[in-house]
């Protein structure tokens, strides 16, 4: 089972509401210091909302990291074992 602390989850969700409201164009007439300070203000108030998104996200992640390794060891044993020889020992 994957182990997803706090600070992965905040950190992820600071990042995906932070890259939501870049691409929604908000606060178009600000300058972009000011925007991106006004930015940083959303993200700082609101970014508990993404909480779950993010715990989702990284959990798929962890998985798909978890699937890859899985496939590599299962090749890396097949080789060990000269599975994938043919009967003149190459492959």
């Amino acid at each position: 089972m994957a182990s997803i602390g706090p600070d992965q989850v905040e950190a992820e969700a600071r990042a995906l509401l932070k890259e939501a409201i870049e691409r929604s164009g908000w606060y178009p007439i600000l300058s972009d210091a000011e925007r991106d300070k006004r930015i940083e203000q959303d993200v700082e108030r609101y970014w508990h909302m993404m909480t779950q998104e993010a715990a989702r996200r990284l959990l798929d992640r962890f998985e798909a990291c978890s699937r890859v390794a899985c496939h590599r060891a299962g090749r890396a044993q097949d080789v060990g074992s000269g599975a994938s020889l043919g009967p003149s020992g190459r492959g």
